[in-house]
């Protein structure tokens, strides 16, 4: 009778453990369907340059809901950072100055935290007076399946059709910041490193 019961058991774990991988597979696709956003634009949808950046809803601190759809038109900054983190603390004032500076209506900046919970996020964006959205990302969904970072902090710029223009890993200069937003407003090639004169 235990001859039996093996294989038997055998071929329920292995039948039990593919339904798992084809249930995750089919969440995947899913969710890059609904990443995908109707549009013009033949592209594939992805977080490198060129690509049709995935579209995504969060939630703020404030309780918001922040939709990447909804702000077609407009040039986007995603900046995906933590509190905890030195090069993220470094730049945040320069992200904060370039919020103010351009204001929403010419460019919308989103911050997606990795993973915190909100009391670490809102003492993050009081102690640096952070004006723009900070999306809550406590489960990791937004930064594991879609806007990965490379590096601590990482920011997509976002033209105004949703392509992703330029992908920074690391803490942005001042100068750096303005000119590849500059060169994305302004539909050009962006040269973050580029001098005056």
């Amino acid at each position: 009778m235990s001859r039996i019961w093996k294989p038997l058991v055998l071929i329920l774990v292995i039948g039990i453990m593919a339904a798992d991988v084809f249930f995750d597979q089919r969440a995947i696709a899913q969710s890059q369907t609904e990443a995908a956003v109707q549009t013009d634009l033949d592209l594939p949808v992805g977080t490198k340059v060129g690509e049709l950046a995935p579209n995504f809803t969060g939630t703020t601190l404030d309780g918001e809901t922040i939709r990447l759809s909804d702000l077609r038109g407009k040039t986007v900054l995603i900046n995906v950072f933590a509190s905890w983190c030195g090069p993220c603390r470094l730049e945040m004032p320069h992200l904060v100055e370039a919020a103010d500076q351009f204001g929403d209506q010419e460019v919308v900046f989103i911050g997606i935290n990795l993973q915190e919970n909100p009391e670490a996020v809102e003492a993050f964006r009081d102690e640096f007076n952070v004006q723009f959205p900070l999306v809550l990302n406590e489960d990791g969904s937004l930064t594991n399946n879609l806007y990965t970072p490379i590096g601590l902090p990482t920011s997509w710029f976002i033209d105004q059709d949703g392509v992703v223009r330029y992908v920074f890993a690391g803490a942005m200069t001042r100068e750096v910041l303005q000119n590849v937003l500059d060169d994305v407003i302004a539909g050009r090639e962006p040269d973050p490193f580029r001098t005056s004169g």
